[in-house]
């Protein structure tokens, strides 16, 4: 049997991971942000730093849920994990006619952006899945 010390300590790594993952890219995403207002013009920087944080906060949100439904060890796990993918779509539909509605960035950058950093963290959801990294 499985001691309820070693379940703690394998939780505890588990979110030491995760967390790990996500300041990673976090610093990343920051170091990105850095450059790109000293390369490009600033409405385009701007759309690209708001688009690539939206799709972060998305991602995080994301993980984190995933690794709640399957610590809970829900039997219905696939249902709660495409519920929250569709949750993820209204959310990002909503804040990109928010900031399109706004118009204090350059559209297209934005929409270009958002695109490659969404799909690029949806990747990594499937891979971190894929590998059962929310459960080592």
């Amino acid at each position: 049997m499985i001691r309820s010390r070693d379940l703690y300590m394998a939780e505890k790594k588990n979110r030491t991971g995760i967390r790990n993952i996500l300041i990673y890219i976090l610093i990343g995403l920051a170091l990105l942000a850095v450059l790109l207002c000293f390369l490009l013009p600033f409405e385009i920087s701007i759309a690209i730093i708001i688009s690539s944080f939206m799709a972060f906060i998305a991602f995080a949100a994301t993980i984190i849920f995933y690794r709640w439904i399957l610590l809970k060890r829900a039997h219905n796990a696939a249902k709660y994990i495409i519920l929250s993918f569709a949750v993820k779509i209204v959310f990002l539909g909503a804040m990109l006619y928010l900031v399109i509605w706004l118009g204090i960035v350059n559209i297209i950058a934005f929409i270009i952006s958002f695109i490659v950093y969404f799909t690029i963290f949806l990747y990594i959801e499937v891979l971190i899945i894929y590998k059962r990294l929310l459960l080592k």
